[in-house]
């Protein structure tokens, strides 16, 4: 337990520290008549490297890390996937790896580099949030779920680099954009097929922007009232008895593995998630992001990327409410989505700590980066399943 909680701590105040100097630098910069820094700063490299290494040394962090070491192993004695559905991309790099007989470490830390390489990059003009994101990352429930969701997690934060690029409003330089983004989106599939669902949600963004449809922070009560629909309805989804024709989803979008684990819930028999401190503690943490929006968007006004990043994130926030009571494989497509909640709570954090509002500060903090520790303190007391993924174990000493 120890070593989990001085990893996620450490490595969560390096990532804070490299975040906050490389955005000192930048204002130094721009102060003195200079220029912004470039993404390849020596504090953004140090960051993706200290990331990847951290991901790289686990040992059976993250659900799905004993089957992805399983299968790499595998690849390396007998030069093939014991499972053969991978996604050809996936499987071309890890035969690479294998081919070249490089230990596990490098192939997990790899994976990790272009997650966290993704989320910098989509970030890189947003400077001012990577100390935030760093530390909502580490001790919040992303490290973890990025550590289990390998190939999609990649796509997910793909995904932020991709809703970066929404800037212009002249209709021929978006068609262009969007034309290369789908060349991008398609060639994500090869890494998981799930990146297809990218498609529609780039093009209604995109037809956002054309159309330059009013971006106005709405009413906090309106969203805090259609969030609270969504809470409500999600306690017992007995709509899901209408959706049991879904293969066609599985189908395009990878989770065919998955499907077996639905059938209680077609059966009209739901798995419950208790309303324990971590679960009060997200919800909590939620109703201070839509609470706080409208002083986000008059605080950042000249942030044109702001209304995306929020409207990305309530949408996950209401998805993962309504289907928190589902399968986890129903769950998984709301990732792209909560991505943007990382963001958004950097936002708030940001904004909290420059207007010197020091008791919300403290408050969402605690919601934002208290997760981790009752995660890792519940998981050493009551191990179950699901809540053993969270310690932390290096590779080379599991006993720990």
């Amino acid at each position: 337990m120890l070593l989990s909680l001085l990893v996620y701590s450490l490595t969560g105040c390096t990532l804070f520290f490299l975040g906050w100097h490389v955005n000192k630098r930048e204002q130094q910069s721009l102060l003195n008549g200079g220029a912004k820094l470039p993404f390849y700063s020596w504090e953004i490299l140090l960051s993706l490297l200290v990331f990847s290494v951290v991901a790289g040394a686990r040992y059976h962090t993250g659900y799905d890390h004993a089957m992805y070491l399983e299968q790499y192993q595998h690849l390396q004695e007998t030069g093939d996937f014991s499972r053969h559905n991978f996604e050809y991309g996936f499987e071309w790099i890890s035969r690479l790896f294998a081919w070249c007989n490089i230990h596990y470490f490098f192939y997990f830390a790899f994976w990790a580099l272009l997650q966290i390489g993704f989320l910098y990059f989509g970030l890189r003009n947003h400077k001012h949030l990577l100390c935030w994101v760093g530390l909502v990352i580490m001790l919040g429930p992303y490290f973890v779920s990025w550590m289990n969701s390998v190939r999609q997690s990649v796509v997910v934060c793909l995904f932020v680099t991709l809703v970066s690029f929404i800037k212009e409003r002249d209709l021929k330089k978006n068609v262009l954009v969007i034309l290369v983004m789908l060349c991008v989106v398609i060639l994500a599939a090869f890494i998981h097929k799930s990146a297809l669902l990218m498609i529609p949600v780039l093009l209604i963004l995109f037809l956002i922007n054309v159309l330059r449809v009013d971006k106005n922070a709405p009413n906090r009560w309106v969203m805090l009232s259609i969030f609270a629909f969504f809470v409500l309805l999600g306690n017992y989804p007995f709509w899901i008895d209408y959706f049991s024709n879904y293969q066609w989803f599985l189908d395009i979008t990878g989770y065919q593995n998955y499907a077996n684990l639905d059938d209680p819930n077609v059966a009209g028999q739901f798995r419950t998630i208790n309303w324990g401190p971590l679960h009060v503690l997200l919800l909590l943490s939620n109703v201070a992001l839509i609470w706080f929006y409208p002083e986000l968007k008059k605080f950042f006004k000249d942030d044109t990327l702001l209304p995306y990043f929020f409207l990305m994130a309530f949408v996950g926030l209401c998805l993962s409410n309504l289907l928190m009571n589902t399968t986890h494989f129903i769950l998984r497509p709301v990732e792209y989505f909560n991505i943007f909640v990382v963001i958004i709570t950097a936002y708030l954090l940001c904004y909290l700590y420059k207007t010197k509002n020091v008791i919300m500060f403290i408050l969402v903090s605690i919601l934002s980066f208290g997760y981790i520790y009752i995660a890792v303190v519940k998981a050493f007391y009551y191990p179950t399943r699901t809540s053993v993924p969270f310690l932390y174990h290096l590779f080379f000493c599991p006993s720990l």
